[in-house]
């Protein structure tokens, strides 16, 4: 039994969308923001350390991408109720 109305597909879409995004910037932020402090504490050149800062970029971006429609979905959720 569907309830839904026929428009309700397109912002579903919409929604889901804007919180895969939303996950995959905050995750590529934390992932590498993180690692970008972690060589600035231990004193180390940036260009050095570059491409494994950016493969926690790409880390959390991934991470961010799958788990933000699930984060944004359980949030929706929890405020509803």
């Amino acid at each position: 039994m569907n309830l839904r109305e026929p428009d309700s597909d397109r912002s579903l879409d919409r929604r889901m969308l804007r919180d895969t995004v939303w996950g995959a910037v905050a995750g590529a932020f934390l992932l590498g923001g993180w690692s970008v402090l972690q060589a600035i504490r231990a004193e180390v050149a940036l260009a050095q350390v570059l491409q494994p800062i950016l493969v926690f970029a790409l880390i959390g971006l991934t991470v961010g991408a799958l788990a933000g429609p699930l984060v944004g979905k359980a949030s929706r959720r929890s405020r509803r109720s």
